[in-house]
């Protein structure tokens, strides 16, 4: 038994089981007579129902989570070669991503037997947007032992588990149990204040993005406006000028035709003409 197999087996269970079974294996160390593992056990802290929820988010649904990070990949590829087109569509395909995985935690948390409310799948979206932005942080959510919501700030990755070096625990079980219990609930209230906190950020985030993106949405439909107007303008101007060419047209067929009424006048004038000097020639 090492600490990585015990915290893999820690951070996947429902949040009820973890400090029994922390206890457990703290016992099952000491028993072995490996106190500084049954130490770094019980160091390793309950997480939040954001954190348990990416964590069994990447357990039960990792080919979706790789693909997720697969788009941020290409969307930071697009970032740095400035490609402006990739970037708005590649944009718009994480948004949709990290919603559908998102709700796709909620649902894994629900066949758990936790309901989750919008707040944590908000926070699960903004973590898995952090995630997109830095590799490291994509890492230590695929590695499935958060505590919490993570968060990027362009400075790198926050609020992410760390297996810390254990402090001195007492040997007596129960002991280790009270303490755990403490830490445990003192890190759940930091933690919702932690998440009211980051509710209040997102919530902020999420409402300059979508100003952001209905700017963008004005600025595409005043250039497709101003398109379609000047098209509509040069369409105006060659009706104008096909309007006036019929005109001159017209005049032009009035004025073939009284020319061709004078030439029809003209030669049936001489055609009588031909006739008369015809018959008196006869008559001579």
């Amino acid at each position: 038994m090492t600490l990585d197999d015990v915290a893999d087996e820690l951070y996947g269970l429902d949040p009820a089981d973890f400090v029994r079974v922390r206890t457990e294996r703290q016992k099952q160390a000491r028993a072995d007579g490996d106190k500084a593992l049954a130490k770094e056990i019980g160091a390793l802290r309950k997480p939040t129902t954001v954190g348990w929820v990416l964590n069994v988010l990447v357990r039960d649904a990792e080919d979706e989570v790789g693909d997720l990070f697969d788009l941020g990949e290409a969307l930071r590829e697009a970032q740095q070669h400035l490609s402006g087109a990739t970037l708005r569509t590649l944009t718009k395909q994480r948004q949709r991503a990290v919603r559908a995985l998102a709700a796709r935690a909620g649902e894994i948390a629900a066949d758990r037997g936790h309901e989750v409310g919008d707040d944590v799948t908000r926070e699960v979206a903004s973590s898995l947007g952090a995630a997109l932005a830095d590799p490291a942080v994509a890492d230590d959510v695929r590695a499935g032992r958060l505590l919490g919501a993570v968060e990027y700030s362009g400075f790198g990755p926050l609020g992410l588990v760390a297996v810390p070096d254990a402090p001195d625990v007492p040997d007596d079980d129960a002991a280790d149990e009270e303490k755990g219990a403490r830490e445990d609930a003192a890190g759940d209230k930091a933690a919702r204040d932690e998440a009211a906190e980051k509710e209040r950020k997102e919530s902020r985030r999420h409402a300059e993005a979508e100003l952001n993106d209905a700017r963008a949405a004005l600025n595409d439909a005043e250039s497709t406006l101003a398109d379609a107007t000047g098209r509509r303008d040069d369409a105006r101007a060659e009706v104008e000028r096909l309007r006036a060419a019929l005109a001159q047209a017209e005049d032009d067929a009035a004025a073939r035709d009284h020319d061709v009424d004078e030439a029809t006048a003209a030669r049936d004038a001489a055609d009588a003409r031909v006739r008369n000097a015809t018959t008196r020639l006869d008559r001579l």
